[in-house]
């Protein structure tokens, strides 16, 4: 089972806010029977640029490297990565690599809160064509407010991927969305999303067992078809 959206790695964002805590997240996610995770936390271009960012997020890996050595704790195994947060212009941006899944072309971003127009599905496009990134939507449940031209537009964009949190199959006010979206096949890849243990806790397990039950196992398949591909380009 592949966690490709996670917030674990202590003090660099919103997620964990120690060793502690990310300690307790991961071994709740092993006992989910989470193998592998990828650890996304939040970049935000207008706090920082990405040599510092990489420069925290190693300082933050290298605290949990540590404390999972030492701990004789199950723990899934990890791979890194970032939530970028869409900013103007990210489309020509030429200091984004660093940002991708591991050693992958998948960069994970995400959209924007406030209301989309057209330049941000052109950025998307701009980084896939020019870029020749894989770009995997964030927890698409969130933006299905927005304008329904646009957001049809990106489900249907070719070579453009999409990524739900395990919570959106288990809330009652955007299950029956996020199964239909599964089943159109406008989902490609799950993440938990996780930022600490109690109201943003791991919970793959809990969003998958719901997709088994209401849809079948073959639509878990091609989800873990989907994250396999990405792990195997990122490592």
């Amino acid at each position: 089972m592949i966690d490709i959206h996670s917030h674990v790695l202590p003090g660099i964002d919103d997620g964990s806010h120690d060793v502690q805590m990310s300690m307790k997240m991961l071994q709740k996610a092993a006992e989910q029977g989470v193998d592998l995770m990828f650890f996304t936390p939040h970049f935000y271009a207008d706090e920082t640029d990405p040599k510092k960012y990489i420069e925290r997020r190693e300082g933050a890996v290298t605290r949990l490297r540590e404390a999972m050595a030492s701990s004789g704790i199950r723990t899934p195994k990890f791979l890194l990565g970032a939530e970028v947060h869409y900013y103007r212009g990210i489309g020509r941006s030429a200091d984004i690599d660093p940002l991708c899944m591991g050693n992958s072309r998948y960069l994970l971003l995400e959209p924007p809160f406030r209301s989309w127009t057209s330049t941000f599905l052109e950025d998307v496009r701009l980084l896939r064509d020019e870029q020749d990134k894989k770009v995997i939507i964030a927890h698409i449940e969130r933006y299905l407010d927005q304008d329904k031209h646009l957001v049809k537009e990106l489900l249907s964009e070719p070579g453009i991927y999409i990524q739900a949190n395990a919570e959106s199959f288990l809330e009652r006010k955007t299950r029956k969305k996020a199964l239909k979206m599964l089943e159109n096949g406008q989902i490609h890849f799950l993440g938990s999303d996780c930022h600490n243990l109690d109201v943003r806790c791991p919970n793959l397990k809990e969003g998958r067992d719901v997709i088994e039950e209401k849809l079948g196992a073959s639509y878990l398949e091609a989800i873990d078809s989907h994250s396999a591909r990405l792990v195997q380009e990122a490592i």
